[in-house]
């Protein structure tokens, strides 16, 4: 009886070991040198174009299409970052040019439109650059995807502008602001590229 607990116990133990050596794919590998220097030159300098938003991102897995779906929508998060952070800001450069107050029905109806235009618009980003790569990771095949995604804020300038006009009492309290004049600016520079 003594030696079989004693052999169940070396199984047991060689059994945990056997099992914990097994190293899945890891795909976060640090990168090496072939890595850093097979990065491709858009994804280091991202180009500036005036109405454009650019956003980059890179992403691995062991299958390729999820590589690229993981890349593209860690660029579109990148992208809704950026605008929250800027309607926020256009938000209180209102409430300050028009000496609206903070609990203003029409500032809140404001900043709802903005909100709707600005996640309807993150829609209509496309991806403008795609580079995949294959790496080794614990000697298994991985890709690496870089994305590069733009997004024309003109679009977005545009719908907000119109959806402000379609609202009277908003149209009304901002119409004569700074803010608005640059707003109708932003449209027409769209209006321009787009040929309309």
């Amino acid at each position: 009886m003594q030696i079989n607990k004693i052999l169940f116990f070396i199984l047991f133990v060689l059994l945990l070991v056997g099992c914990s050596s097994s190293k899945g794919t890891d795909l976060s590998p640090e990168p090496t040198r072939k890595v850093m220097k097979n990065i491709p030159d858009w994804y280091k300098n991202k180009p500036k174009k005036n109405g454009y938003r650019y956003a980059g991102a890179t992403a691995t897995s062991r299958d390729l299409q999820l590589a690229v779906n993981k890349a593209t929508l860690d660029a579109a998060n990148q992208l809704a970052g950026a605008m929250d952070s800027e309607m926020n800001a256009l938000v209180k450069r209102a409430r300050e040019e028009t000496g609206i107050s903070t609990e203003s029905d029409i500032l809140d109806r404001f900043s709802q439109t903005q909100e709707q235009i600005i996640s309807t618009a993150l829609k209509d980003y496309s991806v403008i650059k795609q580079e995949i790569m294959e790496e080794k990771s614990n000697n298994r095949d991985i890709f690496r995807a870089y994305i590069l995604v733009e997004w024309d804020e003109g679009a977005a300038q545009k719908r907000l502008l119109d959806r402000i006009k379609a609202d009277k009492e908003i149209y009304d309290a901002i119409r004569a602001s700074e803010l608005y004049e640059e707003m109708e600016q932003k449209v027409e520079e769209y209006r321009k590229r787009k040929g309309m």
